[in-house]
This record gives C-alpha cells, sequence and structure tokens, in this order.
C-alpha cells in the first residue's frame, strides 16, 4: 500500500504508524511518506492509496485546503482526517473523505477504524473488471470508469469518465460531441447485483450511481462528476444518504442534509 501522512507532530505520526503496522489488513514491511505541511504534501505528490491528514498543519496550508487540492487531482485516492478537534461536515463533504478520526480516541476505537480503511484499500485492488457487450463488441470496464448506470429501452445505458469515453469512442472534435455511454441488453437489477458491494446505489428506481464519483450531495440531487446532476427520489433519500454516508464514513451527513 502507498500511504502517505501530512501532520507536523511527529509523534501523532509514530503513534498513527504504529497502529496501522498493527492492522490485521497492513502489508508487512509497509513504509509511509511522510510530510509536515500540505506544501510539501503537494509537492511531492505521488499515486497513494491513502492519505491522512490534519486538520491544522503548522502555519501554511489547512487539512480542508491540502484535501481540496489532492482530489482536484486525484479522485480515487482514499482521504482520512486524522486531527485533534472536529470539523463541521459542511466544510469537507465535498471532498469526500472515508473517515474522520480524532486523536484522542482510544487506542481500540482507533484500530477498528483503521481496519476499515485498509480493508477498503484491500477490497478497491481486489474489485471487479466489468465485461459489456454492445453492438456485437465486448468492452472491459473498471469500477472506476462508471459514472452511473440508467434504464435504457430494455437494457441499460452506461455513462462514462471522459477518460473511458474518449478510450473507447475517441475524442470529440469541432463536428462531433464526444460519446460518453455505452448501450447495452443487461437489465438494470443484473448491474447493481453485481456492483452493490463496490459503492454502487440507487437514487431512483431508473438509475444507480457510483458513490466514488459523487461531487456533492444537495437537498433533492446528487452533482455526479462530469457534471451530472440527478434527483435523488423522495422515497430513496433516507437510505440513499444513509448508504452515502456509510460509503465515506462522514457520521453526521444526515444533519448537514436536514439543515440544508
Amino acid at each position: 500500500m502507498k500511504i502517505a501522512i501530512c501532520d507536523d507532530c511527529q509523534e501523532d505520526i509514530r503513534q498513527l504508524e504504529e497502529c496501522i503496522r498493527e492492522s490485521k489488513f497492513c502489508p508487512q514491511n509497509q513504509d509511509f511518506c511522510e510530510y509536515s505541511s500540505g506544501e510539501t504534501l503537494l509537492a511531492d505528490y505521488r499515486d497513494f492509496d491513502i492519505v491522512f491528514l490534519d486538520m491544522k498543519i503548522g502555519e501554511g496550508m489547512n487539512g480542508t485546503i491540502t484535501a481540496q487540492s489532492i482530489r482536484r487531482r486525484d479522485t480515487k485516492v482514499i482521504i482520512v482526517f486524522y486531527s485533534d478537534f472536529e470539523s463541521p461536515a459542511s466544510r469537507i463533504s465535498s471532498i469526500r473523505p472515508y473517515d474522520y478520526l480524532l486523536k484522542r480516541y482510544s487506542k481500540e476505537e482507533l484500530s477498528q477504524s483503521l481496519d476499515m480503511v485498509l480493508e477498503e484499500v484491500q477490497n478497491k485492488e481486489e474489485s471487479p473488471k466489468l465485461p459489456v457487450a454492445c453492438d456485437g463488441k465486448v468492452f472491459i470496464l473498471q469500477i472506476s470508469d462508471i459514472i452511473y448506470i440508467q434504464i435504457y429501452k430494455k437494457g441499460s445505458q452506461i455513462w462514462l469518465t471522459d477518460k473511458k469515453a474518449e478510450e473507447i469512442w475517441g475524442g470529440a472534435d469541432s463536428e462531433k460531441e464526444l460519446i460518453q455511454t455505452i448501450e447495452t441488453k443487461t437489465k438494470l437489477r443484473e448491474y447493481y447485483q453485481e456492483l452493490r458491494n463496490y459503492g454502487f446505489i440507487y437514487a431512483s428506481e431508473s438509475y444507480i450511481i457510483n458513490v466514488e464519483k459523487v461531487v456533492s450531495r444537495q437537498k433533492d440531487f446528487v452533482r455526479m462528476e462530469g457534471g451530472h446532476n440527478l434527483t435523488v427520489v423522495r422515497r430513496m433519500k433516507k437510505v440513499f444518504d444513509e448508504e452515502l454516508g456509510k460509503y465515506y464514513g462522514v457520521r453526521y451527513i444526515r444533519e448537514r442534509i436536514k439543515r440544508e
């Protein structure tokens, strides 16, 4: 695993590393990239699996601003805040952190939370490839290639990231727009059964979304990567928000939505 820890307190870094190494999900001889400021982390940023961030890091960039910069360049990395104090959910929800750990947690509480984080990395590494048949061709998709899937005619329509769409269909030019979908005869419910354990949830009976691609949760809809605004139907809001919060570990997401 490629793990970065950004904290200006060396003792806190050591304690966190010790707890991580004790986890049954931590590889043997695990190494860490340590940073004492947001600026040094961003300057040396690489393809990390997890980034642990303190909220207050010295006199420079704080954890929220650092995390925002990370998320703009890396939509897949797991971000975990590790701090002395709590932060309102409204300030960090757009960053999509996996969890928010407090340094005052007991060792048992911290270990339980770290097990979940490290297990999530393992699950991502083991996430399946999805073969999709379309017009006599078979495309192999990664989970991260998909933004959402909706009912289309008698089958489904898969909305792709710009990168994957360009890879499959070629880029847009002055005379044509980028094709961003694949149409398939497979039913939506079949895709849901296959993808439900990998972060796909119903926002409506008509579509399932990849929570990894959520940019923000608004009162009545969810904004997805690529500028898609998808309505969350009223009867599904409670379950949707619970599943979204469970996936990202944001314990107070329901309170934020109620205030809005």
